[in-house]
């Protein structure tokens, strides 16, 4: 199968499966901050889930510059080439691949690195497609691999069947926006905090959010910077994530606005009014934290019968739930909230929801 080769003004942005759309909208209100049409913008059809090819009328440094202010988004891409491998020997396939698309950024010989995202099952592992891409590379334009001081990250990004090459353009990823003083070596991503802002529909006019599993501060972090004048009270049962959350905002200058207290989230009913929050949002744990011998049902239902208790009654709940049959079973348990929206997506190799709640009239 011949490969489609991009055109050189296609754009590609890279978010987490399943926040396609939501980047997709944000990607057309900055597109609209920085004077360009959004009705120009043209979504191609793209191989690769968390993926967005896109081409504009603009110049490509101007999509750019729109672009790289995405905050539900995790890199910039400059699309290459994209094709189908077939059952036999994938990894010569690509090779091939490799001798005839064009990388204009290699010709002067230029230092690179190959990384590879792989999805599905294989019988070769990411580190052999970067061998192979790489010494394609080297051979046909004499450049030089170098694994940390590169100047060129070229992509050889595979999901079942499909294969994507591209030119990364952003070295440090969009959605790192702050170092974490505190905090897991695995915790949610910027990115996905804003998605939860932006799928629940929150607004300035935000007066009080609370996340009641504060964790390392993301959420709150996130919605202080997108915020500007939300009151931001976070909660957790360990007083290290407590002390944490306050670490990480006072670092990104927002311990101002913070109020951060130790807690059990399926009592918070004891700790604030009736009706005090216009707004929670918050990624409970998924198991770990919690015990092996947690019923999620009886905990998410002790969850929203919580939450309804401190939430204004047209205020919203928005929550990451791995277990959504558990979570729909405390939904029609409790019959304090109606879904306004469920939207299942990928981050950290896990397939959590989130969900968008509304409280029962």
């Amino acid at each position: 199968m011949s490969p489609d080769i991009a055109a050189p003004s296609e754009l590609a942005v890279t978010t987490n499966p399943g926040l396609e759309d939501v980047a997709a909208a944000e990607l057309g209100v900055r597109l609209a901050e920085a004077g360009l049409d959004p009705a120009n913008l043209e979504l191609l059809p793209g191989y690769l889930k968390g993926r967005l090819r896109i081409r504009h009328p603009a110049r490509v440094d101007e999509l750019k510059a729109a672009a790289v202010r995405l905050r539900s988004a995790h890199h910039l891409l400059r699309p290459v080439a994209r094709t189908r491998l077939p059952a036999e020997e994938p990894l010569a396939a690509i090779e091939a691949l490799l001798w005839q698309v064009p990388v204009p950024e290699l010709a002067n010989g230029a230092s690179f690195r190959v990384s590879c995202d792989r999805h599905g099952s294989h019988d070769f592992t990411s580190p052999d497609v970067e061998r192979a891409a790489g010494s394609i590379l080297v051979a046909r334009f004499g450049a030089r691999v170098d694994l940390t001081g590169f100047r060129v990250q070229v992509r050889v990004d595979i999901a079942d069947d499909r294969c994507a090459v591209a030119v990364q353009l952003t070295r440090r990823a969009l959605s790192h926006r702050f170092d974490r003083l505190f905090g897991p070596r695995v915790a949610l991503k910027p990115n996905v905090a804003y998605a939860c802002l932006r799928l629940g529909g929150l607004s300035t006019g935000t007066r009080r959010l609370l996340d009641p599993f504060c964790g390392s501060g993301t959420l709150l972090a996130e919605a202080g910077q997108v915020l500007a004048n939300t009151e931001l009270w976070g909660m957790d049962r360990q007083e290290r994530a407590v002390a944490g959350t306050r670490t990480n905002l006072e670092a990104v200058g927002l311990a101002d606005r913070l109020h951060v207290a130790k807690g059990d989230a399926r009592r918070i009913g004891e700790h604030y009014p009736a009706g005090y929050f216009d707004a929670i949002v918050t990624n409970p744990p998924f198991g770990a934290r919690m015990g092996r011998d947690i019923r999620f049902a009886d905990f998410y239902t002790d969850l929203l019968i919580a939450a309804n208790r401190v939430l204004h009654p047209g205020g919203t709940l928005v929550l990451l739930a791995r277990q959504r049959g558990a979570l729909h079973k405390a939904l029609r348990r409790s019959g304090a909230f109606r879904v306004r929206q469920e939207q299942p997506i990928e981050t950290n190799k896990v397939y959590p929801t989130i969900f968008v709640l509304t409280p029962e009239s």
